[in-house]
């Protein structure tokens, strides 16, 4: 079976618009369901911290939102968000989401958006390569530490 091959296509306008509205639901039902968050206050925290993250929407500086592509058919396969931050005197990278759509996981996709979004972040001159992951996403933990990802923080909480 031949690997996934993706290539990550910069959002347009029309594309980050949609894909807003998708992460405004998807983050906070992400924090609910890790406890982060009551149900009640999930959508304004969401808002709040989409927000903060990307104040000039798609034209946010050091920002790159991408839509990943089956390098062979050009179909959409998910979505890919990077953001460049200092590190020391480097360039550090930090993955605020990766999604493959639904009905196209379990086909390698998802690894070949994270190995496409790490030959972007060096392209970009990126000396490292960070995101953060819900502990319930086991999935998505088994792909990065075969990736490589290593814990560098760990939260815990004690429901009272």
């Amino acid at each position: 079976m031949t690997s996934a091959q993706v290539r990550l296509d910069p959002m347009t306008e029309t594309e980050f618009q949609a894909y807003f509205e998708h992460m405004l639901v998807k983050h906070a039902a992400s924090n609910v369901t890790s406890g982060n968050w009551t149900a009640e206050e999930a959508a304004a925290k969401s808002a709040q911290n989409l927000a903060r993250l990307l104040p000039d929407g798609l034209a946010t500086k050091d920002t790159h939102l991408c839509l990943a592509r089956d390098a062979a058919s050009g179909d959409r396969v998910g979505i890919f968000w990077l953001n460049l931050r200092p590190h020391g005197t480097e360039t550090a990278a930090f993955i605020y989401d990766i999604e493959v759509d639904a009905e196209l996981r379990g086909r390698g996709y998802g690894r070949a958006v994270m190995l496409a979004g790490a030959d972007l972040a060096r392209e970009l001159g990126s000396v490292q390569i960070g995101l953060h992951v819900f502990a319930y996403n086991q999935t998505a933990i088994a792909l990065y530490t075969s990736l490589g990802f290593a814990t560098t923080d760990l939260v815990m909480s004690l429901p009272l």
